[in-house]
């Protein structure tokens, strides 16, 4: 679907003038939000900032000699590197440290130089695992950066009636792990959020561990209902939620469209003086004559747009309100054409 764009105008004379610029002297579009001020962000992202995925990923601590290696917190153990699983998009393996209190981090490409430690932070600190008797499963997700166990958190996925949209091999796959739920601040709410689901009525639960041996549906009961949602349309995020405490399952689908919110959407704006498209006609033209300037912002992203004129002989300005000339259209820019 193209993006949508709403196109301002305004046509003005000018005037006292021999041929030259356009105005004597600065341009300036002036945008009306919802609320008295407007601020001017940029796109969000649902990911961590995150490099090239890498190589290798190792788990790295005090374990390491009891898991194989020849000692402790080596960052280029082969015996201590997990699996990447091309299905889940996730990296994981199992190891049988033995009982005991132990200290890890993730350490990435054999090296110390990029590793993520508790809560997901870069060079952060250690993460503690009381180890049970027998294996104990880790994960690494390098979306989020998030490195965790079996043992220190809940392993919770998302599995519905929607996970072949987000690349999981059927739907109601608890072991899918495209749609796990992390919690790497550690405040016992593990989230999922995702932008892949196409419009439609969905359900979903909640599962443990991979299994249906565990599940909660609505309202937290145990093995309950599904829960439903609908997809509106595209330009949609889904965010999943668990609450590990009280076990209820959530689901909040946000509109990612531009709209008045007091946040104006800098890749939306747009003015070409050199643009037929945004300015007729071009170039010098005689005094008097009508000039036709518009301006470019995301559908619905803000409420007016102004034009300021400056003029050098009245020494003074002028401020025109432009009309809305279409809306709905096609941003007429290549690097905007998946934006909705």
């Amino acid at each position: 679907m193209l993006p949508f764009a709403a196109r301002w105008s305004s046509e003005h004379a000018r005037t006292g003038r021999a041929p030259g610029l356009a105005t004597a002297g600065a341009l300036i579009l002036l945008l009306g939000s919802l609320l008295p001020t407007a601020s001017v962000v940029g796109p969000a992202s649902v990911l961590a900032s995150h490099t090239a995925n890498p190589t290798s990923v190792t788990i790295a601590g005090d374990l390491d000699s009891e898991i194989g290696c020849s000692g402790d917190w080596q960052a280029d153990c082969t015996d201590a590197h997990l699996g990447y699983d091309a299905t889940d998009d996730v990296w994981q393996g199992s190891f049988t440290p033995g009982v005991g209190a132990f200290q890890y981090k993730a350490a990435l490409n054999d090296s110390w130089d990029e590793n993520y430690g508790l809560h997901a932070v870069p060079g952060g600190d250690n993460i503690p695992l009381a180890a049970p008797t027998g294996a104990v499963q880790f994960f690494y997700d390098h979306k989020t950066h998030w490195v965790t166990d079996n043992v220190s958190s809940v392993i919770a996925t998302a599995p519905g009636s929607y996970q072949s949209a987000i690349g999981c091999p059927g739907d109601w796959q608890p072991d899918c792990l495209r749609s796990w739920l992390e919690d790497p601040d550690g405040d016992g709410t593990y989230t999922f959020t995702t932008s892949a689901i196409p419009a439609g009525s969905y359900e979903f639960k909640v599962a443990l561990n991979q299994t249906w041996d565990v599940n909660y549906g609505a309202g937290g009961d145990p093995g309950g209902a599904n829960v439903p949602f609908t997809v509106p349309g595209p330009g949609y995020l889904v965010t999943f939620s668990f609450d590990s405490t009280t076990h209820v399952p959530g689901v909040q689908v946000t509109s990612t469209a531009p709209k008045h919110d007091n946040n104006v959407e800098w890749d939306g704006l747009r003015h070409d003086s050199r643009d037929s498209l945004y300015r007729t006609p071009g170039g010098a033209v005689p005094a008097g004559t009508a000039v036709t300037l518009r301006f470019r912002t995301f559908h619905e992203d803000v409420t007016g747009v102004s034009v300021r004129f400056f003029s050098v002989r009245l020494q003074g300005q002028q401020v025109v309100p432009m009309s809305l000339a279409a809306s709905g259209v096609g941003c007429y820019q290549a690097s905007l054409a998946d934006k909705a």
